[in-house]
C-alpha cells in the first residue's frame, strides 16, 4: 500500500539505488536522455516493460496493486463514469484483468480507495474512505477467497496511511498520529511508535518495518531519519545515519525517510530526503537524497552516484535477487552485482482513435506503485499511461505493467 496518496504529476523526480556490494567505482549509469516516447531500446538496457492491462476508459488511473501469485492480483484506482471519477477495483487472473464489484456498502462515487494489500489469494485487505455527512468515514474490508467481509476500522484513527499484511490474523495499520494498530484476527490494538512514521513494510511476521523521522537529539535540525522494527514483541528504534549541511546551515533543515522496501531479515531499503526551507538564505546548499540499505546488522549509506538520483516519491521494488527496481523519468534495474540497466519502455497502447497514431507514440507511463510478484522473477507496476499536452489527442489510461527481473 502506498505510504500516502501521491499527487498525479506531469513530471517526477529522479529515483535510484544500488545493491550493498556496489562501490562508487562500479556504478555506471546508462544514457539518461528521454527518447520522446521511449520506443527505442536504450543502450545498456534491460528488457522492457510489458503492458498487462490498460483501461478502456480514456480518463482513468490505478494507484495500488497487490499481487498474490504469478497470475493473480488486485488493483485499485479511479475510472471515469460520465463526468465523474468513480472508484475501481480490478481482479487479475491468468485470463487478464477485469473489473470486480466493490462491497455493496461502499459502491459509489463518494468512495475513495486508498490502499490494497494481500498475503495470499484468501487474505486481501482493502482500505478506503467514504463521504458521510460531509465528513470522511474510513472503512476496512477483507477478502477471504470467496467474498468481501467488513472489518472494524482501527479505533481512534481518522484513516490509514500505510499497511503491512503478514497474515489473516497479523496486520499492521499506520495512522497519521505516529501510532500503529495491530489486527490479531479479533480486534485492533493500538501501539505508540518510538518516532514519527510515514510508511510500513514487511518481510515476515517478525520483520515489520516503519520509517519516517525523529527529533534531532543535538537540536541542530528539525528532524533526522528514523527506522523502526517490530521484532515480535515491541517496536524498536534502529540507529540510522545522521544528515547535516555544513555551517552556516539553512533554515528549517529536515531529514526523513519516505519509503521502505523490506526484502528479508538481511536486506531492507529505505529512501528519503535531506532538505530545508528554500528561499530564506543565499547561497543555498543543494538538497540531498537519502538512500540506505540494511544488511542485517546496521543501516548504511549508499554511494553518492546512486543517492544523487533518489527522488522524494521513492517508487521502488525489490527484484528478489539482491537488487532494486526504481523509477524516475525512466525505469532502472540495479542488480546485486552493481550493474545499472535502463529498462525499455512499453509498446504504445491505442489512443483516442482506438489505434496507435504517430502522436500516440509520445505517451508515457507514470507509476504509482511497484511491487515484486511472490514466487516469480517479475515486478508489477500500477499507474497511468498518459498522453498529455497534445490537445484533442490527450488521454490517460489506468494500467498494470510487468517486468521480468531475470
Amino acid at each position: 500500500m502506498s505510504p500516502k496518496k501521491r499527487r498525479y504529476r506531469q513530471g517526477v523526480t529522479a529515483v535510484a539505488a544500488v545493491a550493498l556490494t556496489v562501490t562508487a567505482a562500479q556504478i555506471a549509469i546508462g544514457d539518461e536522455s528521454d527518447g520522446g516516447g521511449g520506443q527505442d531500446e536504450p543502450e545498456n538496457a534491460a528488457s522492457s516493460w510489458q503492458v498487462e492491462h490498460y483501461s478502456e476508459s480514456l480518463d482513468a488511473k490505478l494507484t495500488d496493486v497487490a499481487p498474490v501469485s504469478g497470475t493473480e492480483g488486485w488493483a485499485i484506482g479511479e475510472d471515469s463514469e460520465e463526468t465523474a471519477l468513480a472508484p475501481v477495483l480490478l481482479h487479475g487472473s491468468g485470463k487478464g484483468w477485469k473489473k470486480s464489484e466493490l462491497p455493496a456498502e461502499i459502491e459509489g462515487k463518494d468512495t475513495s480507495l486508498t490502499g490494497i494489500e494481500a498475503s495470499g489469494p484468501d487474505n486481501v485487505w482493502l482500505f478506503g474512505e467514504r463521504a458521510d455527512n460531509a465528513e470522511s468515514a474510513p472503512f476496512v474490508y477483507r477478502y477471504d477467497g470467496e467474498r468481501w467481509r467488513k472489518v472494524p476500522r482501527p479505533a481512534g484513527s481518522a484513516g490509514v496511511v500505510s499497511v503491512a499484511v503478514v497474515g489473516s490474523d497479523d496486520v499492521w495499520a499506520l495512522h497519521g498520529d505516529s501510532a500503529a494498530s495491530h489486527w490479531d484476527g479479533e480486534g485492533w490494538t493500538k501501539t505508540k511508535l518510538p518516532a514519527d512514521a510515514n510508511t510500513l513494510g514487511n518481510a515476515g511476521a517478525d520483520q515489520v518495518w516503519a520509517v519516517g523521522s525523529q527529533d534531532d537529539q543535538k537540536g541542530e535540525t528539525l528532524s533526522q531519519p528514523a527506522a523502526m522494527r517490530w521484532d515480535g514483541e515491541s517496536w524498536k528504534l534502529i540507529d540510522t545515519p545522521e544528515y547535516r549541511f555544513p555551517k552556516p546551515r539553512p533554515p528549517e533543515e529536515d531529514a526523513y525517510l519516505e519509503t521502505v522496501v523490506p526484502v528479508s531479515e538481511n536486506e531492507v531499503w529505505a529512501l528519503g530526503e535531506h532538505t530545508f526551507n528554500h528561499g530564506e538564505t543565499t547561497p543555498e546548499p543543494d538538497a540531498e537524497n537519502i538512500l540506505l540499505r540494511w544488511n542485517g546488522d546496521k543501516w548504511q549509506r549508499m554511494p553518492e552516484e546512486a543517492t544523487s538520483r533518489v527522488g522524494v516519491d521513492g517508487i521502488a521494488a525489490s527484484d528478489g535477487n539482491g537488487g532494486l527496481l526504481l523509477d524516475d523519468n525512466d525505469s532502472w534495474h540495479l542488480t546485486k552485482d552493481g550493474e545499472v540497466r535502463e529498462i525499455g519502455e512499453h509498446k504504445p497502447v491505442p489512443g483516442r482513435t482506438g489505434e496507435v497514431r504517430e502522436v500516440d507514440e509520445k505517451q508515457k507511463f507514470w507509476p504509482e506503485m511497484m511491487v515484486k510478484v511472490p514466487g516469480e522473477d517479475k515486478v508489477w507496476s500500477a499507474g497511468v499511461i498518459e498522453l498529455g499536452t497534445q490537445g484533442d489527442a490527450n488521454f490517460r489510461r489506468g494500467a498494470v505493467l510487468s517486468y521480468a527481473t531475470k
